[in-house]
């Protein structure tokens, strides 16, 4: 049975087209790459997975490839980002993440790509649209009835998790960490 191309990328596919975004790359360098911001901390990238996630990129357009040959080594694929594919690794680098358990995940790797892309207004402009998005969050908690034990308790761990995740993206601000 054929599979089945993804309708979206998941974060490790649009890590892959992010880091496509410094130009055309076979497989192990797009590995490199990535394991050069720490991604494995985030989600595994083995291999195997890696051209995976390749081929369903492919698959939706998003990829392009090509075989390059030298020597006498196995030929490699080369890939390259479509428009398409630019044009959903910009959207997804520029969009703060909606819920706060994915700011450890997701917008790491945002941040970091955007670092190694050298691009810290895009970086800035990421942070500053997270923490509008960690505000309401924490304007929304205080709306909540909290009527249990357990509630007041979640309330109040989730309300000092936005409150701390506030704290740190303010600090990455601080012209020492990004650049204007």
């Amino acid at each position: 049975m054929p599979r089945k191309a993804r309708t979206e990328p998941g974060v490790p596919g649009f890590s892959l087209l992010a880091a496509l975004l410094a130009g055309p790359a076979h497989g192990y360098e797009l590995v490199a790459r990535l394991e050069r911001l720490g991604a494995s901390e985030v989600f595994p990238l083995e291999p195997p997975t890696l051209y995976g996630h390749l081929h369903s990129l492919a698959e939706s357009g998003m990829v392009t490839w090509r075989e390059e040959r030298h020597g006498s080594r196995p030929p490699r694929k080369v890939f390259e980002l479509t428009r398409s594919g630019q044009e959903a690794a910009e959207a997804w680098l520029a969009a703060p993440v909606p819920r706060l358990r994915q700011v450890r995940q997701e917008l790491l790797l945002k941040l970091a790509l955007l670092e190694v892309l050298d691009r810290p207004a895009d970086r800035r402009g990421l942070i500053e649209r997270q923490l509008e998005v960690c505000r309401l969050y924490l304007s929304g908690l205080a709306d909540q009835p909290a009527e249990t034990p357990v509630g007041r308790l979640n309330r109040g761990a989730r309300a000092s998790a936005a409150e701390a995740t506030i704290a740190w993206l303010e600090s990455l601000l601080a012209p020492s960490e990004v650049p204007a």
